[in-house]
């Protein structure tokens, strides 16, 4: 039983080389800037990975790690009891991250010069995936309709015909969508129509707070051989620095070009650590998950409650991921004035919209997996900026 307040403890992460906590001056100017930016939680992550970890660490030897068929059981059984989806387990293939398995889909699927469409405001890795590879970048921009993000479809259908891929976001960051079944599908027959591959990063798909979420490959079948699907419990679990997920591929013919190509990055042996933390969670991780789920619920309800009364603030409506959208276009200040205001006067460090493309100038990305307390500290340095700019 996980007891109400096993996340509130705050647990101090300096000089743990957290990219987080350790490497604040370098990203937001200052050692004292309290992070709210990237993604990975200030939580302890489930007790029995973290038992399963010292077991095997008092094991003197950590040599090339075998990775064992209880891994992909529990691979399976996760999905299986989370999401309904059954996996055959000669469709899984291991990465090191979903970045990495992103850039290997890059280079296996398409050509140098070929287009690949993507719907900014998006995770800012897709861009470096398609450019740093030598493809062409293809922006389906998300609508915003009442505050709501929603899917151009006219213009995506106008996209896919441009292009070889899709990159899919779901469920969606920044801007916190749960792609429902009516917009799945609606993707999947466009992607079918213009024979363009999907792939569909869905590493947060269990961090939904409200809504449901549906896996594009139990959806739809018919698309198995367009359909790249990459996932991870590093999110979910807090367990991104054990560098280990993995994707599905169901088409033969692709998985074995997904494996050649990632042969060709040097990429052939598991972690003896993250293979464990992977097992591990999807083994004994449900109910650290619920509580989870729960307490990051009652995080986002105060942003919701924090700026109700800030007109010059609009929280995004937020359906999954523990990442807070916010805009600050009615405040007129740029991107560059509003960083002066968090980080050098607020010592506050949320992330900026423009890192997600031209489409997220004015936001701010907040995480909001941490600590109540510390999340009440960094929402208070907030509104300090916003209030001293009133005045």
């Amino acid at each position: 039983m996980i007891a109400a307040d096993f996340f509130d403890q705050v647990i101090d992460r300096v000089n743990t080389n957290s990219v987080k906590w350790d490497m604040r001056e370098q990203y937001l100017g200052g050692a004292d800037v309290l992070p709210l930016w990237v993604a990975d939680m200030d939580f302890r992550s489930p007790p029995a990975v973290t038992a399963a970890l010292i077991e095997r660490a008092q094991h003197p030897i950590y040599g090339y790690a075998a990775r064992p068929e209880r891994m992909f059981k529990a691979i399976q059984h996760w999905n299986q009891t989370r999401h309904h989806w059954e996996i055959p387990q000669e469709q899984l293939v291991i990465n090191p991250g979903v970045v990495f398995a992103l850039n290997v889909a890059v280079r296996a699927f398409t050509q140098a010069g070929d287009g690949i469409v993507v719907q900014p405001p998006v995770y800012a890795p897709f861009y470096g995936a398609i450019t740093d590879n030598g493809r062409t970048i293809i922006e389906n921009r998300l609508l915003e309709v009442d505050g709501r993000y929603q899917i151009d479809f006219a213009d995506l259908d106008a996209k896919l015909a441009q292009a070889k891929m899709l990159v899919l976001c779901s469920p969606h960051n920044p801007v916190g969508r749960v792609w429902n079944a009516d917009e799945l599908n609606r993707i999947a027959d466009l992607c079918l129509q213009h024979n363009v591959i999907i792939v569909s990063d869905e590493i947060h798909c269990d961090l939904t707070l409200f809504a449901e979420f549906t896996p594009l490959g139990r959806l739809r079948p018919d698309l198995a051989d367009l359909l790249i699907t990459l996932a991870a419990p590093s999110k979910t679990f807090n367990l991104p620095g054990l560098t280990t997920s993995y994707g599905v591929i169901a088409n033969e013919e692709k998985r074995k070009l997904y494996e050649e190509e990632k042969g060709r990055s040097g990429y052939h042996v598991g972690t003896v650590f993250g293979d464990i933390g992977l097992t591990v969670a999807y083994e004994a991780g449900a109910e650290w998950l619920d509580a989870l789920r729960e307490y990051l619920r009652e995080n986002y309800r105060l942003i919701e409650q924090t700026f109700a009364e800030h007109p010059q603030v609009r929280l995004t409506p937020l359906e999954g991921t523990y990442l807070a959208w916010l805009d600050f276009r009615a405040t007129g200040w740029s991107e560059d004035e509003l960083t002066e205001r968090f980080r050098t006067q607020a010592k506050v460090g949320p992330e900026k919209g423009g890192l997600y493309g031209e489409a997220g100038l004015g936001f701010w990305r907040v995480n909001f997996a941490t600590p109540r307390s510390v999340l009440a500290e960094g929402l208070r340095r907030m509104q300090l900026a916003l209030e001293e700019q009133r005045a």
